[in-house]
């Protein structure tokens, strides 16, 4: 048998040595590269001069893109390496597709549900990646992990103490007050160290919660090359200064990462009807740490993030989440008008259901700019949600326009409905695109405010004081218009 040496090279990322794998792949990481011919080295199955399959050191046939997932919980240099050449080379679809199996989806939540993972924001670039096809999403949405996070909980104060009482002197005079000292650790520490079973919880709850950790993290310290750094320095950091302990001696956990990518996997996830319906369902007593909110709420504050990615991948949700006609209710708060107020001639308005919801303040602030604001008459002011009014006047519009087009979008899917066009009109949004109109430098976007205006504007008539049910507006969000107002409704799934 004969390899060439670049499939040779291959076979030590199956070595036993963990040496041997980390310096293995850290000489092969620039093949995943899509530009790199010896890219196809890692996707198709290799053969030898013989014809027979290439196996591994470990004696094994060797699966290249296996061993590349089973490597992300290697070591952490190697770890990274693995990380960084799965994100690369899921920017296609066959590929995606095989990483993106349940069993790896699974470790994949785990670990960016992990506060300690120094790697969790590789491992959600990747995730955002392998959610780009609609089998990986279902997977996801499928998909339960367990609670247990990885780490221990063990008292290292305990441990001290157990470990000390093993010295402990008979003679001294304190010491029957030592040793129950030392009873009482020991037995605090075995408790700790007895693992209850694990609940199971649906893998799309645990990283809304990593999502909402990491909205604190400062993005520059926890993404690109400063996560190789970190993963060199571990060691030192460990021995750098003992472990914060709680009052109970529980070790301080910090999250590394900031989890920004995990804003572009739920726009990728609500691209799909089912997805969108996850957000809109109220979560369930698998997390009661939730209460009685919803997906969507836990997610949509993020709309003025500092980070782009973070904010542009919630707008994006926002938008998809919004094409379900038939729950415009439940995100969008009535104004006090509005909440009573029956258009004449039109069906009598259902209750709205009972939610914590209201998506509309999170569209509108990024599209206010607080010097603009200031000058408003306050009776216009008042119009807006509270959180819009007393702006401060250093407060800048979003300066993405990519954006500013995708928010305007939201709200002409807001009035895709007729409760949602009430509550626009009475919630003062006509304000707020006004001055955004003036200021606005793009053609499509100012072209999509005129039509948001004359939406909103316009007399209601018999027709458009009917909504139309149960849509779910999957592709034509007009459906239910006049057909005049078909072109001004098309908007399209992210």
């Amino acid at each position: 048998m004969s390899l060439t040496p670049e499939v040779e090279l291959l076979t030590f990322l199956a070595d036993p040595n963990p040496q041997v794998r980390k310096e293995a792949i850290s000489a092969i990481v620039s093949f995943s590269a899509k530009e790199n011919p010896k890219r196809r080295l890692l996707l198709d199955p290799l053969k030898d001069s013989n014809g027979q399959p290439v196996r591994g050191r470990d004696g094994e046939p060797l699966d290249v893109l296996e061993r590349l997932k089973d490597m992300c919980s290697d070591q952490p240099l190697a770890a990274h390496d693995a990380f960084s050449m799965l994100v690369n080379l899921s920017d296609s679809p066959l590929p995606a597709l095989k990483i993106g199996s349940v069993d790896f989806l699974q470790f994949l939540v785990a670990y960016i549900g992990d506060s300690v993972s120094l790697l969790a924001d590789l491992a959600c670039m990747l995730l955002s990646n392998l959610t780009k096809y609609e089998p990986v999403v279902t997977r996801l949405l499928d998909a339960k992990v367990s609670d247990r996070p990885f780490y221990s909980f063990f008292s290292p104060t305990d441990l001290q103490l157990s470990m000390k009482g093993l010295d402990a002197d008979p003679s001294a005079p304190d010491y029957e007050e030592q040793r129950a000292k030392v009873t009482e650790a020991a037995a605090r520490l075995a408790k700790s160290m007895q693992q209850p079973e694990a609940k199971e919880v649906p893998a799309m709850y645990k990283l809304i919660r990593a999502f909402e950790e990491g909205a604190t993290v400062e993005t520059s310290a926890s993404s690109g090359a400063n996560m190789r750094e970190r993963a060199e320095a571990q060691k030192a950091e460990a021995g750098a200064k003992p472990l914060e302990v709680d009052g109970q001696g529980r070790p301080h956990v910090r999250r590394r990462s900031d989890c920004n990518f995990l804003a572009s996997v739920f726009a990728n996830v609500s691209v799909i009807p089912r997805g969108r319906e996850f957000f809109v369902q109220p979560f369930e007593d698998a997390d009661p740490a939730f209460g009685d909110s919803y997906p969507v709420g836990r997610i949509m504050v993020y709309t003025e993030h500092a980070s782009l990615i973070r904010r542009g991948g919630i707008i994006s949700a926002l938008k998809n989440i919004l094409f379900i006609k038939n729950k415009h209710q439940l995100l969008l708060a009535p104004s006090e008008n509005c909440a009573h107020e029956v258009i004449a001639g039109a069906p009598a308005r259902q209750e709205r259901p009972h939610s914590p919801l209201d998506v509309l303040p999170y569209i509108l602030l990024p599209l206010i700019d607080g010097k603009e604001l200031s000058k408003v008459d306050i009776e216009d002011q008042e119009a807006l949600p509270e959180a819009c009014q007393l702006i401060d006047e250093d407060k800048p519009r979003e300066k993405d326009p990519s954006l500013r087009l995708m928010l305007v979008e939201c709200l002409l899917l807001l009035c895709t409905s007729l409760y949602g066009r009430q509550c626009l009109r009475t919630r003062g949004v006509y304000v707020v695109v006004r001055e955004a109109h003036l200021a606005e430098d793009r053609e499509e976007i100012s072209e999509a405010v005129v039509r948001l205006v004359n939406l909103l504007k316009r007399d209601e008539s018999e027709d458009t004081m009917r909504d139309g049910g149960d849509d779910h507006g999957d592709v034509d969000v007009g459906a239910e218009e006049n057909d005049d107002d078909d072109e001004e409704m098309a908007v399209e799934v992210l």
